[in-house]
């Protein structure tokens, strides 16, 4: 039984750090700037694959042409239209880092911290019913 713990809560604590890490990435984004949306990009991998908005921007007289899926959700993505301006949340320490929005999107925050809720409780929950059917 401990195997399924362990196993089931290393999924849960995955979840939750790549949760994690994006939610403290967006609230790093903290400088305003208007950015003009480019294109979108398709990044295909072995495994899996993402899509990205590519903005241009300019933040303390540098240009950036960066990538995000910070804050955006693929119809909002889908929505965008090329060469328009669009607000954009800069991370003054590393301004190559941005968000379109400070929201939390459900395929990519809200969604990962509820598979991490599971995995956690998962295991105590079986456990207890099959406790509780042993018992009959």
């Amino acid at each position: 039984m401990w195997a399924l713990y362990l196993f089931s809560w290393g999924f849960g604590a995955a979840f939750l750090a790549m949760t994690l890490v994006r939610i403290i990435q967006m609230k790093q984004c903290t400088e305003i700037v208007n950015g003009w949306f480019l294109e979108t990009v398709r990044i295909i991998r072995i495994k899996n694959s993402t899509t990205k908005a590519k903005f241009f921007y300019e933040y303390d007289g540098k240009e950036y042409h960066s990538l995000t899926d910070l804050g955006i959700t693929l119809k909002r993505m889908n929505e965008l239209s090329k060469g328009y301006a669009y607000r954009l949340y800069v991370n003054p320490k590393n301004p190559s880092k941005f968000a379109f929005d400070k929201k939390l999107t459900l395929r990519n925050e809200i969604v990962p911290l509820v598979c991490a809720a599971f995995f956690f409780v998962f295991p105590i929950a079986l456990n207890l019913v099959i406790e509780g059917l042993l018992r009959f």
